[in-house]
């Protein structure tokens, strides 16, 4: 393992990528130019005279590091080895990150690769735990694409020999991971519901607690299945699941074996969807709603439906009474008219006014109304 920010006596570049990487004389220049290019790009490294022979020193810096690998990994000509090394090594130092030190980028990207490859260990599984919880918060150059997000994903939890109760604690550090994954929740939630190498129990477990809890990993609350300490779990307290995921989450666990009659019912009350992303929960229950309409009685869908449009948030009384216009028509539509929202009155009586001149919206252009992120519309 390369260690961080230890200077070792008699090194220059070429030995250090020799000793740590075993980079053949062929690969060693290239590596070096590629070191200086990421380091040069993406940092304040200092250039100047002697700059190549100070790369070695900066490459002990996990920040550093991870630029660097990712940038090997993609390169062509390089030994699958020399890969390998430095995909492990930027994993796996986060394990002895100092004070104050930052994770290398590229957590998802360089796991990626070596699922590809099938060299993923436990330990990488570790450092990319550790990674997370460490992430800096409040930037964007983190973030990775989910082309390296889901496979990096598909390998974590197929060759690491994860336990059921890390893989619900990873799923959710994942999710919470803004920094890490931007605005692409709702797909990975997704990818990770469908893989076959996750049970039904976990998943409807990971359902249960995004459902019912905005934040996963509240302070002294949630039983860590590793050694987590009072500054981790602190850092983890303050990350708030995405609100389409919660969303997402009611159909999953209908799909997942819930009883969706009992689900709506629940989750369509009024003190469910109160604090922070209730909302969301109860726009979720409308998407099963919508998804079960066949399946429930006309009695039983309707008194839901008007549940729906008695609840206190307006975004998800205004997505009742889309809901209803699909399936009820204009009749229901027009209650909206008597809604206790200014905003809600006044856009029913502007979508009404379209009805009548004849603008009437096909099933499809509903769908895609009904399946539209929520409006911070707020509570009036």
């Amino acid at each position: 393992m390369i260690e961080t920010a230890k200077p070792e006596s008699a090194l220059d570049t070429s030995t250090f990528l020799k000793k740590h990487l075993d980079a053949s004389e062929e690969e060693i220049p290239r590596l070096t130019d590629m070191a200086m290019s990421a380091l040069t790009e993406g940092t304040d490294f200092p250039v100047g005279a002697n700059a190549e022979e100070r790369l070695w020193r900066y490459l002990q810096y996990p920040y550093y590091l991870g630029l660097f690998a990712q940038r090997v990994v993609r390169a062509h000509g390089i030994s699958k080895h020399v890969k390998e090394k430095l995909c492990h090594a930027v994993l796996q130092i986060n394990m002895h990150l100092d004070q104050g030190q930052e994770p290398g980028p590229g957590l998802f990207s360089l796991s990626a690769w070596l699922s590809e490859h099938k060299c993923l260990t436990r330990e990488d599984y570790l450092g990319l735990r550790r990674g997370l919880i460490w992430l800096p918060r409040l930037t964007d150059s983190y973030i990775e694409d989910l082309e390296f997000v889901l496979p990096a994903c598909e390998g974590i939890f197929r060759d690491t020999r994860i336990q059921r109760d890390e893989s619900i604690e990873l799923i959710l550090m994942i999710l919470t991971a803004k920094e890490a994954i931007g605005a692409q929740g709702r797909d990975i939630f997704d990818h990770l519901m469908g893989l076959s190498t996750l049970n039904r129990s976990l998943k409807r477990e990971v359902c249960q607690i995004v459902v019912h809890n905005p934040i996963p990993f509240p302070r002294g609350e949630f039983e860590h299945p590793l050694e987590t300490s009072a500054q981790e779990q602190d850092r983890l307290s303050i990350r708030f699941l995405p609100g389409n995921v919660r969303r997402r989450a009611v159909i999953w666990l209908s799909r997942l074996g819930r009883d969706p009659d009992e689900l709506l019912k629940r989750l369509l009350k009024p003190n469910t969807v109160r604090g922070y992303g209730g909302d969301q929960v109860a726009s979720g229950a409308l998407d099963l709603l919508d998804e079960k309409w066949d399946d429930i009685d006309e009695e039983g869908r309707l008194a839901l439906l008007r549940k729906a449009a008695d609840l206190p948030d307006t975004a998800v009384r205004k997505r009742a009474y889309i809901l209803g216009e699909k399936y009820l028509g204009l009749e229901f539509l027009k209650q909206s008219l008597d809604d206790k929202a200014k905003s809600l009155r006044e856009w029913a009586r502007e979508r009404l006014d379209r009805r009548e001149a004849g603008e009437i919206p096909t099933a499809e252009e509903l769908k895609a109304e009904l399946a539209e992120d929520l409006d911070d519309d707020g509570e009036d």
